[in-house]
C-alpha cells in the first residue's frame, strides 16, 4: 500500500470540500426555497429536534462563535421563532425554545430538503445509492472529532458486497505493500469458500459485520468449524483503527464464542498473527488461554511475538 503523500491527501480533501460545497450549499447559501441561510437552518434544525437546548450547546454542536451566534439568536427571538427562559438550573445561561412557527417552517424546509434529495438520488442506480450512502457514512466516521463523539455499533449478518469489504479492508489495514498483499491473499482464500457454505445453510457457521447508524461498516469476524468439536474464529477478526477502544473487539468475540457455544461447540481457537498481534491484549481480557501444539504460541507477560500464525483458545 505504501506510504500516503500527505499532500497529495489535503489536496484530496479540499478537493471533495469544493465538489460537495457546490453540491449542498445550494442557490448561493439559501437553502431549499426558504429565506434562511445555510447557518440558520442548522441552528433551527438542531433545537427542533433537541440536539440543542442553550447558545452554548449550539455553539458546541456547530462550532458557531458565541458572538455571532448571540446575534442570530437575537433575530430569530424578533422574528418571533425562538423563546429565550433563564435557566433556573443555572442562572448565566437561558433556555431556547421554538415557537410553533418556527417548527412548522422547519418541517417545510424538511420536506424541500426530502424531495430535493430525491431528485437528486434518481439518477443513481440502487446499487450507486448503496455505494454513495456508505462512503458517506465512512467520511463521517473517520473525519468524526473523537471516538466518544460517534453512533454506538451494532453487529448483524453479511449482506451483498460484505465480504469484498472484508477482504479490501483486512488488506489494508497494514502499512507496507507486502503485508497488505499478503493479506489480502489469505483474506480472499478464506472467503472464497465462506459465502458458498453460507447460502448452502451450513450449520454452525457465522459470521458478523459490525456497523453503525448511518451504515459504516467498522468490523467484522467469522465464525467456521476446524472440526466436529472445535470451532475457530477466523483471523478475518478485525476493528478499523478509528472504531477501536471502544469494545467492539470484545463484542465481536463474545459473539464469535456464544454463537459456538450454542452450536455445541467445545473450544473456540482465534488464529492471530504477527500482524494483528495487537489483538491479544484484547483476548487476554476475554479469560482465553494461549493454545500449544501446531505453531508457536504468545510467550508469558502477553508478549505475542510469533513469526507464524498463534492460536489462542477462548474457553466456555
Amino acid at each position: 500500500m505504501g506510504c500516503i503523500d500527505p499532500s497529495r491527501a489535503v489536496d484530496a480533501v479540499r478537493r471533495f470540500n469544493r465538489f460537495y460545497a457546490r453540491h449542498a450549499g445550494a442557490l448561493h447559501e439559501r437553502l431549499h426555497k426558504s429565506h434562511f441561510s445555510l447557518t440558520k437552518v442548522r441552528i433551527l434544525h438542531e433545537l427542533a429536534h433537541d440536539r440543542a437546548h442553550t447558545a452554548a450547546d449550539l455553539s458546541r454542536n456547530l462550532g458557531l462563535d458565541t458572538g455571532y451566534l448571540s446575534r442570530l439568536i437575537t433575530n430569530f427571538q424578533k422574528l418571533g421563532l425562538i423563546v429565550r427562559t433563564r435557566n433556573e438550573a443555572d442562572g448565566r445561561a437561558h433556555l431556547l425554545t421554538m415557537t410553533d412557527d418556527a417548527k412548522a417552517k422547519v418541517d417545510e424546509i424538511d420536506l424541500h430538503v426530502s424531495a430535493e434529495t430525491a431528485i437528486l438520488l434518481e439518477r443513481l442506480e440502487p446499487g450507486e445509492i448503496k455505494q454513495l450512502t456508505m462512503g458517506m457514512a465512512d467520511i463521517e466516521r473517520l473525519l468524526s472529532p473523537s471516538p466518544h463523539s460517534v453512533a454506538p455499533a451494532r453487529l448483524r449478518s453479511p449482506r451483498g458486497g460484505d465480504f469484498s469489504w472484508m477482504i479490501e479492508r483486512y488488506a489494508h489495514l497494514e502499512g507496507t505493500e507486502r503485508a497488505s498483499l499478503g493479506n489480502e491473499t489469505y483474506a480472499a482464500s478464506v472467503i472464497s469458500r465462506f459465502p458458498g457454505a453460507m447460502q448452502a445453510n451450513t450449520p454452525r457457521i457465522a459470521c458478523w459485520v459490525a456497523k453503525q447508524d448511518g451504515a459504516a461498516r467498522i468490523g467484522a469476524a467469522l465464525l467456521s468449524a476446524e472440526s466436529d468439536k472445535q470451532a475457530r474464529i477466523i483471523e478475518l477478526l478485525f476493528v478499523e483503527p478509528s472504531a477501536r477502544r471502544r469494545g467492539l473487539g470484545a463484542q465481536l468475540v463474545a459473539a464469535c464464542a456464544n454463537f459456538a457455544h450454542g452450536a455445541g461447540y467445545d473450544n473456540v481457537v482465534c488464529r492471530l498473527d504477527q500482524a494483528h498481534e495487537s489483538l491479544c491484549g484484547l483476548l487476554i481480557r476475554t479469560g482465553s488461554a494461549p493454545s500449544k501444539g501446531k505453531v508457536r504460541a504468545w510467550s508469558g507477560g502477553g508478549n505475542c511475538g510469533m513469526s507464524s500464525r498463534t492460536e489462542r483458545n477462548l474457553s466456555q
